[in-house]
């Protein structure tokens, strides 16, 4: 004797089929989604990391600069425009006084020792202020012989 099969088994047979491509399908896309999201992680972290290699060295070079500047003759005009090469990226720093008269003691005019510095990426050039990585402003406190006493920063930006 045969048995019969129920006829809702005979109509169901496809489903599991549709439902196994289904599940294929979804879990192929979440994987496609997941590799595209590695892949412009990698590509953005590594956009980032010369951008901030490149801020870590000028910012170091400035700080190398200040301690320079610090320890000059405040007749002269600040030397700078040293290249430094940090995290494999040449760093230029260039520095001007902007004095600034704050007032007279004792019949003697009493100024600020102000300086600017900018920091670029060097291209054998000084550098202009649309290259500028990082640009402050140094307040160096001094005596009358012209010992420095205090460094003040009085701004620091980042540019790019």
């Amino acid at each position: 004797m045969r048995s019969r099969r129920p006829a809702t088994a005979q109509r169901d047979s496809g489903a599991v089929m549709l439902l196994a491509i289904g599940f294929v399908l979804l879990v192929s896309a979440i994987a496609a989604a997941l590799a595209a999201l590695i892949i412009s992680s990698t590509a953005t972290g590594n956009t980032l990391q010369q951008v901030r290699n490149r801020q870590y060295a000028a910012d170091a070079a400035i700080q190398s600069a200040i301690t320079k500047v610090r320890s000059q003759n405040r007749a002269t005009d600040p030397v700078c425009g040293d290249v430094s090469a940090l995290n494999g990226i040449a760093v230029r720093v260039d520095c001007a006084y902007a004095v600034t008269v704050i007032g007279n003691v004792e019949n003697q005019v009493l100024s600020q020792r102000n300086v600017i510095f900018l920091a670029c990426t060097d291209t054998g050039s000084a550098c202009d202020k649309d290259v500028t990585i990082i640009r402050a402003q140094v307040n160096f406190e001094q005596k009358y012989s012209g010992e420095v006493t205090k460094t003040y920063i009085q701004s620091w930006s980042v540019n790019r």
